[in-house]
Order: structure tokens, then sequence, then C-alpha cells
């Protein structure tokens, strides 16, 4: 890292504060929560590991019980180097294995990740966000013991423990009319930033729809039973009780039970249907109000001219 500095743990009540996070137990999980040590270039990038440190002592119980499977025994996790990197460093090391998109990088190994913390706000994300993201990363090659998990489940699942979910991401995803198949993201994820998106919000649809129908222990359980088997499709049957492909197949109609009418609403066909069926109901009802006017007009005529009032035969 040439003039990197390493930062972390430095003050006394740190150490402490740290010693605390790593001994503390975890309610209804026997993982102990990752070490995470900064190293850092620059003051800005300082800043930057400052923060993530305070959002890891806050956060990382939570994804350490939620992503990490219990190890047999009194066994550590492995200590997570954090690069905060300028852009031109993180370049530097990660050009040709990142999109130019790309702000956030984790090893598959899971004990170093690394973010450009300069770079993050012109690509509309946040310091919190790809932190979290990244550690949601190494958590998972961590507790899979290095074995295959499909792409979407290691970005669908740091898509929402991150908190980058917005309702609006599965809208615009649907609006955009078609949701990609699983089948095609369990691998690389495409590098065209707009296929790369959809690819992330369908993603996030998939494991949402897993704790939805298995409970929110069904990532660690996946993920504690493919590091046992080395096999995660045997692992998914074994923990859902279905196969994988299976899942995708359910998957794919669920998309298209719960969001086909907007998928019909995208498309030129459906919207000139919908705008014809509003042509004639609005053309309907003013045909109805136009013949009850009339009728009523019909009966003024017809209705008979009698005097009110004592003054009317004068």
């Amino acid at each position: 890292m040439g003039a990197a500095r390493k930062i972390w743990p430095k003050p006394i009540w740190l150490i402490f504060a740290a010693l605390l996070l790593v001994l503390m137990p975890v309610p209804g999980a026997r993982a102990q929560v990752p070490v995470v040590v900064f190293q850092v270039e620059t003051d800005a990038g300082r800043a930057a590991a400052e923060r993530c440190h305070e959002i890891w002592l806050a956060e990382g119980p939570r994804l350490t019980a939620e992503l990490l499977p219990p190890a047999p025994g009194v066994v550590e996790p492995d200590t997570v180097l954090c690069l905060i990197l300028d852009t031109d460093s993180f370049r530097r090391h990660f050009s040709g294995n990142l999109p130019d998109w790309g702000v956030g990088a984790a090893v598959p190994s899971g004990r170093v990740i690394a973010l450009d913390y300069s770079r993050m706000s012109a690509v509309g994300r946040g310091l919190r966000e790809v932190f979290l993201h990244e550690m949601v990363h190494a958590l998972l090659f961590q507790g899979s013991g290095g074995a295959w998990l499909p792409v979407w489940l290691h970005e669908g699942s740091a898509m929402l423990y991150s908190g980058e979910w917005r309702f609006s991401d599965t809208v615009s995803l649907v609006l955009e009319g078609r949701v990609p198949d699983l089948e095609s993201l369990q691998g690389r994820f495409p590098i065209p930033h707009g296929r790369a998106d959809r690819a992330y919000r369908t993603s996030l649809l998939a494991v949402s729809r897993l704790r939805e129908g298995f409970g929110d222990k069904i990532i660690v359980d996946l993920v504690g039973e493919t590091k046992k088997t080395g096999n995660f499709p045997e692992a998914f049957l074994t923990v859902t009780g279905g196969s994988l492909d299976d899942f995708h197949r359910e998957f794919a109609q669920a998309m298209r039970l719960k969001y086909g009418w907007m998928l019909f609403l995208t498309r030129w066909p459906g919207l000139f249907v919908l705008a014809a069926i509003i042509f004639l109901v609005g053309a309907t009802r003013k045909i109805i109000i136009t013949r009850r006017r009339m009728a009523a007009m019909e009966d003024d005529l017809e209705a008979p001219k009698w005097p009110q009032g004592p003054d009317a035969s004068n």
C-alpha cells in the first residue's frame, strides 16, 4: 500500500471497545464478530475509516448473527482488512477486475475488502451502504468456507443487509419490462451498468422471497450447509426441501403473477389496449350522461305549466 498507515485500533478506549465487540455474545448465535482493521492513505480516508468503524460496532453483531454460521468449538473468524482508497489507488488495485462504475470490492477469501471513498457520491452510493455491502460479501465468503454460492445470493443479501433497497428500485425494475431469470445470475454479473442494475435488484427480490418463504435464518442456514457439503444445490435441497431449479421456476412465476400487470402496462400493445379501454369507458359514460340530460329536457317540455302563487292569474 506504499504510504498507507494502519490506524486501528489506536486509542485505549478503541482497544477496549474492540475487545468487547469480539467477546460479547450474540443472542441466538455462537459465531463471533470479525474484527475489521482499516488501512488508509489520506486524512480524508482516515475520516471515512472512523465512520466505518462506528458502523461496524453498531451493525457487526447483527450481520454476523444472520450471515456467519457458528463454527464448532471456539473458533475466531478471520480478521477483515478494509482498504480505504481514493479513486486512483482503487483503480490501480482493481482495474480489469471491476466495471468502471464499481466503488467497492471484496476478495473471495473474505479477508480483504476495499472502498473507493472519494467517488461514492458521484455514483449515488453512501459510505455506510458500500461498506456494509462489502462486509456482507466478506461474511458470506468466510461462512461458506470458499464453497461456491450463486452471485444472486451474494448480491441480493448484500443489498438487503446494507439497506440499499428502496421500493422505487423494484418499481423501476418492473417498469423496464423484464425481470431477469435467476439462472442467468449464477455467475459473474453483466458489466454494462443498466443490465447490472437490473441483476442487482432481481437478486434482492430473490433473497427477499427466500426469507418470506423460509424465515430470517434461511441465508445463514444455506451458507452453513454449503460449507458442510461443499455443494450449494445440495445444501439448498437439504435446507428448503426443494431443488434450486424449482426455486428458479417458482421465483419466475411469482414475479409474473405479482408484477405481470405492471409488465403488461410497460409494453406498447398493453398501453394501446389500456388506452382503448379508457377511451371506450369515457365515451360510454359521456353517452349515458348526454342521454340522461336529453331525457330530462324532454320531461321539462312535456310537463304542464300550472300557475303558481296568488298573482299568477294577473
